[in-house]
């Protein structure tokens, strides 16, 4: 052998021991997903299709533009400072007022960077309010999106949000299938709105078992505010969650067995897991492509998202009360890392 060959060879394996870098590692590239309810984001401008009128400048809330462009700042820099390494690829989002305010969201400087792209419908919400996923170009191409309405039979003056669904390829080619969720609140109280919460698991469940009736292997992440917590019937039976043979995970289970929530409730003073990411199991076994170390989602909980309480209770620092605090939101976003995976490779914390 060549002499000179001899020492290309040697000093490829020397660096590969000394650096720790194979191909496989090369491979590897981080996917951020995000969700954010982001409590009441509305724009100045009356809307005579909506019950906006408290978030007028005239209104109750007294929603001036000062307001309006302090909570977008605040908004970005959630998004922003989750990884701040690294803007998200997705940002799924609640509790927007419609397309306007996504539009200035992005323009916001902590975020512009990423480009993002918007997925919005107005829904048939009567607060006005839809949900919306923002994404970077560069890591996810759409093939298509849709809405899914939830109905009750009988009732047509029954309108809440719409479920989103976004189909489209990574990177890494994989394809993958993203769900955002807003389903009805509890309003009313809990037995009373339960109902409710199942018409919208029973579309999301038929939508998914649709995906997997074709493809058994399919990438799906369903991000959203539940209003239900993980042990909900809504989740557990209509969705499906409680069966063993179930092709979806819920990752927020953990933290909702341990009492970690990213909702706190007043009347309770108890925190609730109604932010949720689900993921179907594929995510979790992969042999290649986008795949999740991680069986526990995360929650943003930075110190200034948070409100000491006259009892030392740490609460979401919320925008609004009985009165205007210019806080965040009355959520904490919650976020999962997913990865590329090479054929063969094993994936380390």
């Amino acid at each position: 052998m060549n002499i000179k060959i001899l020492l290309i060879i040697i000093g490829s394996i020397y660096l590969g021991i000394s650096t720790g870098c194979t191909q496989e590692v090369k491979c590897k590239k981080n996917i951020l997903i995000v969700h954010y309810n982001v409590e009441n984001l509305f724009d100045t401008i009356d809307d005579p299709h909506k019950n906006d009128n408290e978030f007028l400048p005239q209104g109750r809330k007294q929603w001036t533009s000062k307001r309006y462009n302090d909570k977008l700042q605040k908004t970005a820099k959630v998004i922003s400072h989750i990884d701040k390494n690294k803007l998200p690829d997705f940002v799924s989002l609640v509790e927007i007022e419609n397309r306007t305010v996504l539009i200035d969201l992005v323009k916001e400087d902590e975020i512009e960077k990423a480009n993002y792209q918007i997925i919005h419908h107005e829904s048939p919400d009567a607060r006005g309010i839809d949900c919306a996923l923002l994404y970077n170009p560069k890591s996810f191409k759409l093939i298509k999106s849709t809405f899914y309405k939830v109905k009750m039979e009988g009732n047509n003056y029954f309108k809440t949000r719409e479920i989103l669904y976004a189909y489209g390829t990574t990177k890494s080619k994989d394809n993958i299938h993203i769900f955002v969720n807003h389903w009805p609140s509890r309003r009313g109280g809990l037995e009373k709105s339960r109902p409710k919460r199942a018409l919208a698991a029973n579309v999301l469940r038929h939508a998914v078992d649709s995906i997997i009736s074709t493809d058994a292997n399919a990438k799906i992440i369903i991000v959203g505010d539940f209003n239900d917590e993980t042990d909900n019937e809504s989740i557990t039976k209509v969705l499906g969650l409680k069966d063993s043979n179930s092709p979806l995970f819920n990752m927020a289970q953990a933290d909702d067995n341990k009492g970690i929530g990213s909702y706190h409730y007043w009347k309770t003073n108890e925190w609730n897991m109604i932010d949720q990411m689900i993921i179907s199991k594929a995510l979790l076994n992969a042999e290649t492509g986008l795949v999740t170390k991680e069986k526990s989602m995360q929650i943003y909980r930075a110190d200034y998202l948070l409100h000491k309480n006259k009892d030392g209770t740490k609460v979401p620092a919320k925008t609004y009360g009985k009165n205007y605090y210019g806080g965040y939101s009355d959520h904490l976003a919650v976020y999962q890392y997913f990865y590329y995976k090479c054929k063969g490779e094993r994936i380390k914390d």
